[in-house]
């Protein structure tokens, strides 16, 4: 992209979203030496981990639906459930905080100034949808990422079938999805439709 060919307002906000993109990507290779040491770089499939990594390439390559999918799945899905599973085990570690953190931050930031795109919440539900046969085939059923070898036991107690369960489970994170969706947009707003065009540059 020739930054010279931005206006300075333009220009200045690329300058930002990608100083935004180094910081998390810098949070990002420290998780992921902690989870080398450890011997858990498959826990890097988690779907907030992932998130993370779209919200690094949408901040850098200016694409809102990249950021915003990275952001509702941290803001709805990733980070209530670590923060369950925080005060259940009672310890974490403090690059599973800086990653859990500061990446929505960023992205919140970002999509200040851009909106936050109607498509984010179904592309976010897509790509655990994606992210789940992945997880299956990739990672140790002990660890099991992203619910892909063990499945929630109170829905698994209510819908002991597997397309039921994968059905009411999808329809439960697309509410949550939703829902976030609709509330953080009160505070983000809609991208309008000619800065959906200036966006794409």
């Amino acid at each position: 992209m020739n930054l010279s060919a931005l206006n300075p307002d333009e220009a200045l906000h690329l300058r930002h979203s990608r100083m935004y993109a180094l910081i998390v990507l810098l949070a990002m290779i420290a998780h992921t030496f902690i989870k080398w040491r450890l011997g858990t770089l498959p826990e890097l499939l988690w779907g907030c981990n992932v998130a993370s990594f779209c919200i690094i390439a949408g901040l850098w390559f200016r694409s809102p639906q990249a950021v915003a999918v990275g952001f509702l799945w941290h803001v709805c899905i990733g980070d209530p459930a670590y923060l369950i599973e925080v005060i259940r085990s009672g310890h974490t570690g403090w690059t599973s905080v800086v990653v859990h953190s500061l990446p929505p931050v960023a992205a919140f930031f970002y999509l200040r100034r851009t909106g936050l795109p109607r498509s984010a919440p179904y592309l976010a539900l897509a790509l655990f949808i994606a992210l789940v046969p992945i997880s299956h085939y990739l990672t140790p059923a002990p660890l099991n990422i992203n619910l892909a070898h063990d499945r929630l036991w109170f829905l698994k107690a209510w819908f002991p079938g597997n397309w039921s369960y994968r059905l009411v489970f999808s329809a439960g994170m697309l509410g949550l999805l939703l829902l976030g969706d609709a509330l953080l947009a009160l505070v983000l707003k809609r991208p309008s439709p000619v800065s959906d065009l200036s966006l794409k540059v």
